[in-house]
């Protein structure tokens, strides 16, 4: 299991450590996609409902947090130029903080490139090549 702290802004951080009770972070391995922000959010994503990943930017006035709109949940800490986005090929329910049916998932890990990686590693066949 790989584990991807969230990137965290100076002023959104303590707020976020006081509700989540710890860092923000998410992991990849053993067939799935986890993302922890403790009582903000958390999701689970089978690796093989994943269909695209890349980045998108997100935007201070985003806000951070465990943050809803029609599809999509976004899990961050600090906004960026860019963040991974994970797109599925059906939704997915994640807590944010209510259960959500969610088509997209964007994370603002520290590590894009790596977590990307991951995800990528975490897609390929069992001893394929692909």
């Amino acid at each position: 299991m790989q584990r991807f702290p969230l990137r965290r802004g100076r002023l959104a951080l303590p707020f976020l450590i006081l509700l989540s009770g710890a860092r923000p972070y998410a992991e990849v391995g053993e067939g799935v996609v986890r993302v922890r922000m403790g009582l903000l959010g958390r999701a689970d994503v089978p690796v093989e409902l994943i269909d695209r990943v890349g980045t998108i930017s997100w935007p201070w006035w985003s806000g951070v947090g465990a943050r809803i709109a029609r599809g999509l949940v976004a899990f961050v800490a600090a906004s960026g130029d860019a963040i991974v986005l994970v797109e599925l090929s059906e939704p997915v329910t994640v807590r944010a903080p209510l259960s959500w049916k969610a088509r997209s998932i964007a994370i603002g890990a520290e590590d894009v490139e790596g977590m990307i990686e991951a995800i990528a590693q975490a897609r390929r066949p069992p001893g394929g090549a692909g």
